[in-house]
């Protein structure tokens, strides 16, 4: 289905927030910047001050920080005007990281700018750092310089981390996107890490895939067997004393919001459907996985719910099985294993296989559009019925579902 032609005039009316975490050196999420982008997936049609101006109102105004980056810090790029004109920012000073972008003319009224920005409390990085002579005032009055990865400059880099790291300012490696380049990077004295690499599957070869990832894709397996009746997905959970009890407490969690106690496997499954609770047994299964940055998990919530609200506004499909497209769609980064091989190995539906591996189909075509919201740009996706406030909404609401659903998994 063709995409719907944007107007600049549409576009400006609305602004879109994606994002992308920032790791510490464990892997764990330190902070997520915030991306923003007009309706029609460009920032080219509006002034940078603009931008920057809808991207604070959006983020933490309308949307709702909490929902967008959870308990995590904010990196916003904010522009030269923030620095000179000093407006008043009405966020907490812990929640957010302003960056200075890389192309900012620099004189006195923006170093002056940032300095009372420092001075009020606010921390703030040095956006794409190369090293640009002119950007040399800046480096002591942040706390992070980001520093851009590219295929062929780390050995630059690596030649002049002395610099970088005298100026004590913390080190964040931006655009990385491999398991190679983080190690690499991880050894040259980076603190944190930005990019999609996470999610990038270390392939291993088929012999030696650990006894935990051959297990996991066992029951996957078995639980996903669209011939599979419902009372052998019952006994199949309901054997297994922590799925199943992970299963009915969130069943009975206040994420799924029921009025009665429900005490089985088999009353759960009458009350949420098959389908509901075979992606979520799934979902309890991908999370017992051991060695995996969580935000894998968390970007598969995400995924996940945001494949079912597209569903539901487009009218098309069923929601169940968006969400379990959405879910599944992280399974080779979990497993580590090329995801053709792993659907492969189970029996899904081919309207399930099709999406997930080939983004063919309604529901292949629903997936797209939850990876082009997630990277902060405007889905291809034709949705007559709903608008692009509903659809931004559904977004926040996804992200908020899945920080929920982490923390409930981070509990058990």
């Amino acid at each position: 289905m063709p995409a719907p032609e944007t107007t600049i005039e549409q576009a400006e009316e609305t602004i879109q927030v994606g994002r992308q975490a920032i790791f510490d050196r464990d892997l764990q999420v330190f902070a997520y910047e915030l991306l923003y982008r007009d309706a029609g997936g460009s920032c080219s049609i509006v002034d940078g001050d603009q931008a920057s101006s809808r991207t604070l109102l959006n983020a933490f105004m309308e949307l709702g920080l909490d929902r967008i980056t959870g308990p995590h810090r904010a990196f916003i790029n904010v522009t030269r005007h923030f620095f000179v004109e000093m407006p008043t920012i009405p966020f907490d000073q812990d929640r957010i990281v302003l960056e200075v972008l890389e192309d900012v003319e620099v004189d006195e009224a923006l170093l002056g700018g940032i300095r009372r920005l420092a001075e009020q409390g606010f921390e703030l990085a040095m956006d794409d750092y190369d090293f640009q002579p002119e950007l040399a005032p800046v480096l002591p009055l942040v706390r992070f310089i980001k520093v851009e990865i590219g295929p062929d400059n780390l050995d630059r880099i690596e030649q002049r981390m002395p610099e970088l790291q005298a100026t004590g300012a913390k080190l964040l490696a931006e655009k990385v996107e491999t398991a190679e380049q983080f190690e690499r990077l991880k050894g040259m004295g980076f603190d944190y890490f930005q990019g999609y690499f996470f999610a990038r599957p270390k392939l291993v070869k088929a012999d030696r895939v650990s006894e935990n990832a051959a297990m996991v894709m066992q029951l996957l397996a078995r639980l996903n067997d669209p011939d599979m009746p419902m009372e052998e997905v019952v006994q199949l959970v309901s054997q297994d004393p922590g799925l199943s009890f992970k299963v009915l407490r969130y069943v009975n969690s206040a994420a799924v919001g029921l009025r009665s106690k429900i005490e089985s496997i088999r009353r759960a499954v009458v009350l949420m459907g098959l389908k509901r609770i075979r992606a979520w047994a799934s979902l309890f299964t991908m999370a017992g996985m051991d060695g995996q940055p969580s935000e894998i998990l968390n970007l598969g919530l995400l995924r996940a719910n945001l494949c079912e609200h597209l569903c539901r506004l487009c009218g098309e499909g069923d929601p169940d099985t968006a969400y379990t497209v959405g879910l599944l769609s992280v399974l080779d980064a979990i497993v580590s294993r090329p995801l053709n091989s792993l659907v492969e190995e189970m029996s899904l539906p081919e309207s399930v296989r099709l999406a997930i591996v080939e983004r063919k189909g309604s529901y292949g075509e629903i997936l797209a559009s939850a990876l082009q919201l997630e990277r902060g740009y405007w889905p291809g996706l034709h949705c007559p019925n709903a608008s692009r406030e509903q659809i931004i909404e559904a977004f926040a609401v996804s992200s908020e579902l899945a920080f929920r659903t982490l923390e409930l998994l981070g509990d058990a």
